[in-house]
């Protein structure tokens, strides 16, 4: 779980909005759009992706 800076939500992963450009990941806040982290994703894509496009 993970708490929102801007608005103080707390969301679990499942709830996080993500956006992918080629490898890199950009993780929102669904509520406020506030950006929660960024990373390189590495392999093949998860299973369980949900990401937003």
């Amino acid at each position: 779980m993970t708490t929102c800076k801007h608005c103080g939500r707390t969301l679990d992963a499942e709830d996080l909005v993500r956006h992918e450009r080629g490898r890199l990941v950009v993780v929102h806040c669904p509520e406020c759009k506030c950006l929660l982290g960024q990373y390189n994703r590495h392999g093949d894509d998860p299973k369980t992706d949900n990401r937003e496009a």
